[in-house]
Protein backbone atom coordinates (compact mmCIF):
# COMPACT_ATOMS: atom_id res chain seq x y z
CA UNK A 1 0.00 0.00 0.00
CA UNK A 2 1.32 3.41 -0.99
CA UNK A 3 0.78 6.11 1.60
CA UNK A 4 0.10 9.72 0.73
CA UNK A 5 1.85 12.49 2.66
CA UNK A 6 -0.14 15.72 2.97
CA UNK A 7 0.49 19.06 4.62
CA UNK A 8 -2.51 21.23 5.47
CA UNK A 9 -3.23 24.40 7.39
CA UNK A 10 -6.06 24.25 9.90
CA UNK A 11 -8.42 26.02 7.46
CA UNK A 12 -7.82 23.30 4.85
CA UNK A 13 -8.76 20.40 7.12
CA UNK A 14 -12.12 18.73 6.57
CA UNK A 15 -14.62 18.25 9.37
CA UNK A 16 -13.89 14.50 9.43
CA UNK A 17 -10.10 15.11 9.54
CA UNK A 18 -10.56 17.45 12.50
CA UNK A 19 -12.68 14.83 14.27
CA UNK A 20 -9.99 12.17 13.72
CA UNK A 21 -7.26 14.52 14.95
CA UNK A 22 -9.15 15.39 18.13
CA UNK A 23 -10.04 11.76 18.79
CA UNK A 24 -6.41 10.71 18.25
CA UNK A 25 -4.97 13.35 20.56
CA UNK A 26 -7.24 12.34 23.46
CA UNK A 27 -7.20 15.81 25.04
CA UNK A 28 -10.44 16.05 26.99
CA UNK A 29 -10.34 19.85 27.14
CA UNK A 30 -10.48 19.93 23.32
CA UNK A 31 -13.27 17.37 22.86
CA UNK A 32 -15.95 20.06 22.80
CA UNK A 33 -14.20 22.33 20.27
CA UNK A 34 -16.32 23.24 17.29
CA UNK A 35 -14.74 23.17 13.83
CA UNK A 36 -14.47 26.97 13.89
CA UNK A 37 -12.88 26.95 17.37
CA UNK A 38 -10.40 24.27 16.28
CA UNK A 39 -9.41 26.26 13.19
CA UNK A 40 -8.96 29.41 15.26
CA UNK A 41 -6.99 27.64 18.02
CA UNK A 42 -4.66 26.01 15.49
CA UNK A 43 -4.52 28.86 12.95
CA UNK A 44 -0.74 29.09 13.39
CA UNK A 45 -0.23 25.36 12.99
CA UNK A 46 0.46 23.13 10.05
CA UNK A 47 -0.86 19.56 9.99
CA UNK A 48 1.19 16.73 8.52
CA UNK A 49 -0.83 13.65 7.59
CA UNK A 50 -0.05 10.21 6.27
CA UNK A 51 -3.06 8.68 4.49
CA UNK A 52 -3.79 5.28 3.01
CA UNK A 53 -5.35 4.47 -0.38
CA UNK A 54 -8.82 5.24 0.99
CA UNK A 55 -7.67 8.68 2.25
CA UNK A 56 -7.94 7.50 5.85
CA UNK A 57 -5.45 9.11 8.21
CA UNK A 58 -2.88 6.53 9.38
CA UNK A 59 -0.64 8.96 11.23
CA UNK A 60 -0.63 12.65 12.05
CA UNK A 61 1.28 15.42 13.74
CA UNK A 62 1.27 19.17 13.70
CA UNK A 63 3.82 21.93 13.72
CA UNK A 64 3.12 24.80 16.08
CA UNK A 65 4.44 28.03 14.57
CA UNK A 66 3.17 30.06 17.53
CA UNK A 67 6.23 29.03 19.51
CA UNK A 68 9.30 30.93 20.59
CA UNK A 69 12.33 30.00 22.65
CA UNK A 70 14.34 32.50 24.67
CA UNK A 71 17.98 31.48 25.01
CA UNK A 72 20.59 33.77 26.58
CA UNK A 73 18.23 36.78 26.41
CA UNK A 74 17.53 36.33 22.69
CA UNK A 75 14.16 35.16 21.38
CA UNK A 76 14.15 32.64 18.52
CA UNK A 77 11.28 31.53 16.30
CA UNK A 78 11.58 27.76 16.26
CA UNK A 79 8.50 25.73 15.46
CA UNK A 80 7.45 22.84 17.68
CA UNK A 81 6.50 19.34 16.56
CA UNK A 82 3.50 18.24 18.62
CA UNK A 83 0.94 15.45 18.74
CA UNK A 84 2.60 12.69 16.73
CA UNK A 85 0.06 9.86 16.76
CA UNK A 86 -0.52 6.77 14.66
CA UNK A 87 -4.15 5.83 14.21
CA UNK A 88 -2.95 2.41 13.01
CA UNK A 89 -0.46 0.88 15.43
CA UNK A 90 2.68 -1.16 14.76
CA UNK A 91 2.94 -0.50 11.02
CA UNK A 92 5.85 1.98 11.08
CA UNK A 93 3.64 4.91 10.07
CA UNK A 94 4.92 7.25 12.77
CA UNK A 95 8.51 6.65 11.70
CA UNK A 96 7.58 7.20 8.06
CA UNK A 97 5.66 10.40 8.82
CA UNK A 98 8.52 11.71 10.93
CA UNK A 99 10.93 11.10 8.04
CA UNK A 100 8.60 13.01 5.71
CA UNK A 101 8.33 15.90 8.18
CA UNK A 102 12.11 16.13 8.63
CA UNK A 103 12.63 16.14 4.86
CA UNK A 104 9.92 18.77 4.42
CA UNK A 105 11.45 21.03 7.09
CA UNK A 106 14.95 20.63 5.67
CA UNK A 107 13.74 21.54 2.18
CA UNK A 108 11.96 24.62 3.51
CA UNK A 109 14.76 25.46 5.97
CA UNK A 110 12.33 25.64 8.91
CA UNK A 111 13.86 25.00 12.32
CA UNK A 112 11.90 22.70 14.60
CA UNK A 113 12.22 21.00 17.96
CA UNK A 114 9.96 18.71 19.94
CA UNK A 115 9.82 17.20 23.39
CA UNK A 116 9.38 13.73 24.81
CA UNK A 117 9.45 11.74 28.00
CA UNK A 118 11.99 9.02 28.73
CA UNK A 119 9.57 6.28 27.74
CA UNK A 120 9.53 7.55 24.13
CA UNK A 121 13.30 7.80 23.70
CA UNK A 122 13.65 4.38 22.03
CA UNK A 123 11.18 5.36 19.31
CA UNK A 124 12.97 8.62 18.46
CA UNK A 125 16.36 6.88 18.62
CA UNK A 126 15.09 4.34 16.05
CA UNK A 127 14.01 7.27 13.89
CA UNK A 128 17.52 8.76 14.06
CA UNK A 129 16.26 11.94 15.70
CA UNK A 130 18.94 13.74 17.68
CA UNK A 131 17.96 13.92 21.35
CA UNK A 132 19.22 16.25 24.05
CA UNK A 133 18.71 13.90 26.97
CA UNK A 134 17.30 15.38 30.18
CA UNK A 135 17.55 18.93 28.79
CA UNK A 136 13.82 19.80 28.56
CA UNK A 137 13.68 20.71 32.24
CA UNK A 138 16.03 23.61 31.57
CA UNK A 139 13.45 25.16 29.26
CA UNK A 140 10.85 26.68 31.52
CA UNK A 141 7.47 27.85 30.29
CA UNK A 142 6.74 31.58 30.44
CA UNK A 143 2.99 31.92 30.38
CA UNK A 144 1.38 35.15 29.12
CA UNK A 145 0.54 36.31 32.67
CA UNK A 146 4.23 36.24 33.60
CA UNK A 147 4.15 33.00 35.57
CA UNK A 148 6.85 30.40 35.04
CA UNK A 149 6.17 26.67 34.99
CA UNK A 150 8.51 23.71 34.71
CA UNK A 151 8.52 21.80 31.43
CA UNK A 152 7.04 18.35 32.20
CA UNK A 153 9.07 16.60 29.47
CA UNK A 154 12.48 15.02 29.84
CA UNK A 155 14.16 15.44 26.48
CA UNK A 156 14.45 17.95 23.65
CA UNK A 157 14.07 16.44 20.19
CA UNK A 158 16.07 18.08 17.43
CA UNK A 159 13.82 17.70 14.40
CA UNK A 160 15.75 20.21 12.28
CA UNK A 161 17.94 22.90 13.77
CA UNK A 162 20.96 25.02 12.91
CA UNK A 163 24.22 24.19 14.68
CA UNK A 164 24.27 27.46 16.64
CA UNK A 165 20.81 26.90 18.12
CA UNK A 166 21.65 23.26 18.78
CA UNK A 167 24.69 24.38 20.77
CA UNK A 168 22.60 26.88 22.75
CA UNK A 169 20.08 24.15 23.67
CA UNK A 170 22.83 21.64 24.45
CA UNK A 171 24.42 24.21 26.79
CA UNK A 172 21.36 24.57 28.99
CA UNK A 173 21.91 23.72 32.66
CA UNK A 174 21.14 24.98 36.16
CA UNK A 175 23.12 28.15 35.46
CA UNK A 176 21.75 28.69 31.96
CA UNK A 177 17.96 28.38 31.78
CA UNK A 178 15.94 28.97 28.62
CA UNK A 179 12.27 29.85 28.30
CA UNK A 180 9.40 28.69 26.14
CA UNK A 181 7.23 31.67 25.25
CA UNK A 182 3.52 31.32 24.55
Amino acid sequence: MKLLYEVKNADELTVSEIAIILRSWEQQEWDSLTVEEFKKKFSLSEFHLLKDDDSSICCLTHLNFDFKVELKHTVYDICELVGLVSTVKRKGYAKQLLQEVVSNLQNRKIECIGFCGRELRPFYEKCNISILYDQAGYLQEKISNGQIEANPDDDILIIFLSDDKYQLLAGLDDNCIGYLLF
